[in-house]
C-alpha cells in the first residue's frame, strides 16, 4: 500500500495496568470513529495491529492488542504510530475536510498575499485553528470559521482567508 493512502489515526501512550492494556492518543474525533475503522496499520503500511478490546476512560482510549498480555509487552508499543487506510474513512460532506487534506495547503489572503503553508490543525480549547508556518518559520493561527475562511480548494491545495481584525497583527 502506498504511504500517501494511509492516515495517522493514533499513537500508543503509556501502559495501563498490568495486563497489557495501553493508552492511545487518538487523532480522530471519537472512540466510535476509531473503532469503526476496523483496520489498523503499522508504519510499514502493510502489517496490521489487531485489537482485542477498547474501552473509554474519561477522555482517554484504552486498548488491548492480540499477543500483548502484560505491562512490559505494552510498554514496547509506547510511541508507535497507528494508521488506517484512507479508503476506510467516510466521505466528507460539503465544507468538511480531513486534517490530512489541509496540511500542506498554501494559505493566501483575499489580497492574494501568501501567508504560508498549513502545518497542522490545533485546538487549545476554544475552537479549531489552522496553524500556518511562513517562510520566516513564524507560526500564525487562524480560527476555522466562516468569518475567516473564504474558500478551501483541496485539489489545488489552496486556502483563501480573510482573517478578522487582529488575527495577523
Amino acid at each position: 500500500m502506498n504511504k500517501k493512502n494511509i492516515v495517522h489515526i493514533g499513537t500508543f501512550g503509556q501502559p495501563q495496568g498490568l495486563k497489557g492494556e495501553i493508552k492511545i492518543i487518538m487523532f480522530i474525533s471519537s472512540l466510535e470513529s476509531f473503532k469503526n475503522l476496523r483496520q489498523y496499520l503499522k508504519e510499514d503500511a502493510e502489517s496490521e495491529w489487531h485489537f482485542v478490546k477498547f474501552r473509554h476512560v474519561g477522555n482517554k482510549l484504552i486498548a488491548m492488542l492480540e499477543g500483548y498480555k502484560d505491562r512490559d509487552a505494552a510498554l514496547a508499543l509506547k510511541g508507535k504510530k497507528i494508521y488506517s487506510s484512507r479508503k476506510n474513512f467516510p466521505k466528507t460532506k460539503n465544507n468538511e475536510y480531513y486534517v490530512i487534506d489541509l496540511i500542506g495547503c498554501e494559505v493566501i489572503n483575499i489580497k492574494n498575499q501568501n501567508l504560508g503553508i498549513v502545518v497542522n490543525i490545533e485546538n487549545f480549547g476554544a475552537s479549531d485553528l489552522i496553524e500556518i508556518e511562513n517562510n520566516l518559520q513564524k507560526k500564525i493561527y487562524i480560527p476555522i470559521h466562516d468569518d475567516n475562511i473564504v474558500n478551501v480548494d483541496i485539489r489545488k491545495k489552496i486556502i483563501i482567508v480573510d482573517p478578522i481584525l487582529g488575527v495577523l497583527d
